[in-house]
């Protein structure tokens, strides 16, 4: 199973998709960190964070 992570902010188009989901974790939160400034509550990144089949 992979990984999917869309940035929920209404103005930004990151996306991302990862094998293991504790990448996909740590990308998200260092793209709130960089490009947000800020940070995603680890129960949002959860709800966001989605188990797609791998293509």
């Amino acid at each position: 199973m992979a990984y999917q992570f869309e940035c929920p902010r209404d103005d930004c188009t990151f996306e991302l998709r990862c094998d293991a989901g504790d990448e996909a974790r740590r990308l998200a939160r260092a793209h709130a960190r960089l490009s947000h400034h800020g940070r995603f509550a680890p129960a949002d990144l959860e709800r966001w964070l989605r188990r797609v089949e791998a293509a």
